[in-house]
């Protein structure tokens, strides 16, 4: 009989997923992963995803990717690599840190004490370091790249967008958290992607991101997760987010 203790068992990974750590702002260190498609790089590079809250996404969107991109003319999913960004736990509450790098304003519920403000330190990690980290690791086309988030790191996402519409071609923002700050809508663009899940009743989350969608008529793709909430949202949304990532040149 085998051994069926936990113990018995060794750690898995996919073979072509790959990570490494950096400094972030205040010294924290944190976590770049990166995953890559087999076989020789489309002309002019893979398109990139890069994904906030790697712990959280970064495992679903590179297994979807990696699968869904075997039969691009069926999925629409072209090969691309996948890039994540994680926070360790061990340099503070994984909760602060998201609201510190994630936002740039102060938190508006008094009932809340959150560090935030840190969204221009945070931006300037990926414009500076993992960008070039990344380029320097396999060939990217930059005019193919796309930065998602969710939740808080939806809402770095369109402000970061409205910073900078040239760091990224392509954005998507899965419940970006407008109660927290509401960008003008003048940002929304064809190249956003704005998700939900169609159960996000907390903070009116659900007509708040619809009716910033719709304030602009050729503004953001808006997609609609049935029945998911919050949490489940981003992860039903992952085929029309790498669809996303797979378009064209803007």
């Amino acid at each position: 009989m085998t051994d069926a203790a936990p113990s018995a068992w060794t750690p898995w990974t996919a073979p072509e997923w790959r990570t490494r750590s950096l400094i972030g702002p205040e010294g924290r260190t944190m976590d770049l992963m990166l995953a890559l498609p087999r076989g020789e790089a489309s002309p002019g590079g893979w398109p990139l995803l890069l994904a906030l809250d790697g712990d959280r996404f970064f495992a679903a969107l590179a297994g979807a990717s990696a699968a869904l991109s075997q039969r691009t003319e069926k999925t629409g999913v072209a090969p691309m690599a996948v890039a994540a960004l994680a926070h360790r736990p061990a340099a503070g509450a994984p909760e602060d840190q998201r609201a510190r790098d994630f936002t740039r304003s102060a938190c508006p519920d008094p009932r809340l004490s959150r560090p935030s403000g840190g969204g221009d330190a945070f931006q300037r990690l990926i414009a500076d370091h993992v960008l070039p980290m990344l380029a320097e690791a396999a060939p990217l086309n930059r005019a193919r790249a796309t930065l998602f988030g969710h939740s808080l790191g939806g809402l770095f996402v369109l402000e970061t967008l409205l910073a900078d519409p040239t760091l990224f071609a392509r954005w998507v923002a899965v419940s970006p958290s407008l109660w927290w700050s509401t960008p003008s809508p003048e940002i929304a663009t064809p190249d956003l992607l704005i998700g939900c899940g169609e159960a996000e009743a907390g903070r009116d989350m659900r007509d708040r991101i619809a009716g910033w969608a719709a304030a602009k008529p050729d503004g953001a793709i808006l997609k609609q997760a049935p029945a998911a909430d919050h949490g489940s949202a981003p992860f039903a949304l992952i085929p029309d987010i790498l669809r996303h990532a797979s378009g064209a040149p803007a």
